[in-house]
């Protein structure tokens, strides 16, 4: 009887593991969205406010959710103190700090360091034409993590499951 309700336990726990997996998967598209409409903003900003950045930053955050809403009153906060570091550096510090716990993928958060090279760097055009170019990779991610969500995320379950099984088999 015991045997029974261990196997039951390790059998739901394995399927329940594989179900976080492929949920996982829905929420990275989830904030890739939510990313999106960060950087939209952000352009909107830049464009037609012409508003600095620490202050961009900081009335955008107050409008997003956890972990970007965060992650620019951080950057906000950083660029107002005005110790000296560059941008670049308050910014990859940021994503490495506030960041580190979303769904997002090391890809994600690299293609994101990139575009804060080059924000507080160059001249609005150029700032415009990165942030555009970013938005395209923005782009074909959701699109790819979108395809791959149904897929992906029978397969986390499946294998949760057959896991589970073979863990059940191999202790029995």
């Amino acid at each position: 009887m015991l045997k029974l309700a261990g196997a039951c336990l390790i059998m739901v726990s394995a399927a329940g593991i594989g179900v976080s997996f492929g949920s996982d998967l829905k929420r990275r598209s989830q904030e890739l969205r939510i990313l999106k409409q960060l950087i939209y903003m952000l352009r909107g900003e830049i464009k037609y406010t012409k508003t600095p950045l620490p202050e961009a930053f900081y009335h955008i955050s107050v409008r997003l959710p956890r972990p970007f809403g965060p992650f620019l009153a951080g950057v906000a906060e950083e660029l107002g103190r005005a110790d000296g570091r560059i941008f670049g550096d308050i910014w990859r510090e940021q994503i490495k700090n506030s960041l580190s716990s979303s769904h997002l993928t090391r890809t994600d958060r690299n293609q994101m360091e990139t575009l804060g090279e080059v924000l507080g760097y160059l001249d609005l055009e150029m700032q415009l034409s990165s942030i555009d170019l970013y938005l395209e990779q923005l782009e074909i991610s959701i699109r790819e993590a979108e395809s791959s969500i149904g897929s992906k995320q029978k397969l986390y379950q499946s294998l949760g499951v057959a896991g589970g099984i073979f863990l059940v088999i191999l202790l029995i």
